[in-house]
This record gives C-alpha cells, sequence and structure tokens, in this order.
C-alpha cells in the first residue's frame, strides 16, 4: 500500500475531482451513451440540490438523435435538463440536471426519451456519501474558534464540513484511530497523495496549518 502511493504525485491542495459513472451504455441506448459527474458547484436553480452533469455522446457514425428529453423522476426530487433537440453523430453535448438526495445515498432513478420513443430501462444516478457534502473553508483561527477549542492536535489535516461548521453538527459520529508506521516504511509516504485521496472521496477543503510541521495534519 505504501508503495502505491509514494508512487503516485499531487500538485495542489485543492481538486476540482470529476471522475465520470455509466448511466447508459451506447448498446442499450441504441447509439446514445450518457455518462455523469460531479462538477462540485452550487446547482444555480436550487442551491439545496445536488449539481450532477451528464454527458450524452451520439456513438453513431451515420445517424443524429433528435428530441432527447427527461421525462419524470420515479423516487426522488430532480430538476431534469431542458430538451436537447439535436445530437448530431460522434458528438458529445452537456447537461446540468439537479437531485435532492435528502442526504441519503439512495439512487436517483429517472425516465428519458429520445427520437420520439421512451427508453424501456429507467436511468439510475448514485451518489457516494462524499459528493453530499458541501466544503466551507475557514483558516486556522476561525475554524479554531467554531470548534470551540484554542489548541487543537488532530491527525488528519481535513475535517468534513457537512453543510455547517463542524461545532454545530448534531446527529453525527467522530471516528478516530492511529496507525503504526514502520520506520521503514514512512520514509516512502507521500503525504500530498494522502491529502489528493481525501479530497477525491469528498467535497471538503484543507484548514491551513501554521506549525509549518509538513508531517502535522489538522
Amino acid at each position: 500500500m505504501f508503495d502505491d502511493l509514494h508512487g503516485l504525485d499531487s500538485t495542489s491542495s485543492t481538486l476540482t475531482y470529476t471522475r465520470q459513472y455509466d448511466c447508459l451504455n451506447r448498446i442499450t441506448g441504441q447509439g446514445l451513451q450518457i455518462q455523469y459527474r460531479f462538477p462540485r458547484t452550487s446547482y444555480r436553480r436550487s442551491p439545496n440540490m445536488v449539481h450532477v452533469e451528464l454527458i450524452f455522446t451520439n456513438t453513431t457514425t451515420n445517424k443524429d438523435i433528435q428530441s432527447i428529453k427527461f421525462l419524470k423522476s420515479i423516487c426522488l426530487n430532480i430538476q431534469g435538463f431542458d430538451e436537447i433537440e439535436l445530437l448530431p453523430n460522434g458528438t458529445s453535448i452537456v447537461a446540468s440536471i439537479g437531485i435532492d438526495f435528502n442526504d441519503k445515498t439512495q439512487p436517483a432513478i429517472f425516465d428519458i426519451s429520445f427520437d420520439g420513443n421512451i427508453l424501456s430501462t429507467s436511468l439510475s444516478i448514485s451518489c457516494h456519501v462524499g459528493e453530499l457534502i458541501e466544503q466551507k473553508f475557514l483558516n486556522e483561527t476561525d475554524f479554531n474558534q467554531n470548534l470551540g477549542t484554542k489548541n487543537i492536535d488532530c491527525c488528519c489535516f481535513f475535517l468534513l464540513f457537512f453543510f455547517e461548521i463542524l461545532a454545530r453538527l448534531r446527529g453525527m459520529n467522530e471516528i478516530t484511530d492511529n496507525i503504526n508506521i514502520p520506520e521503514t516504511q514512512f520514509s516512502k509516504l507521500n503525504f500530498s497523495t494522502i491529502q489528493t485521496k481525501v479530497l477525491q472521496s469528498a467535497n471538503v477543503v484543507s484548514v491551513p496549518s501554521s506549525s509549518g510541521d509538513s508531517t502535522v495534519f489538522r
């Protein structure tokens, strides 16, 4: 594990993580492929919803796809995308939707139509818990004050902001643990890579440290 971490690189303490997931494959979609991603920006129509981008791709070489429409959501509240009147062959277009996951990881299921026909299979979007978090930046002084203590010695540089400052949260669980690392392996640890992995897993922001010790994380 340490060798794998050591071999990876990170160049920034902030990260826009835009991994794409499959929503509709081109076989089921008869040439229409849909992927989705979480841009981690506010959804302008409703800031309480999770912003999701859909990437529509016409994978055919000789046929245009017409009138792609959002029809209805099956279980969760979804603000659908505007109709895509034409998607020429070999091209892609990005559309935004907003989903109210209600702080749950239950998949959002919805129906679409294109070329005048309703797709026989409903589409599903799953949301990892890390995408339900809204990041809020605070400097170290403000963070410590809101946490209700002047001195914080934490083993993690990142603390999660779940829509409000940590000290104001209710009903949340905090889990801490220690990892014993042999001295022979410690030198192989790439802390910037660990930082990157945290940012990839959740929509959080780092709290800068004034200690000057690169091995101390808050």
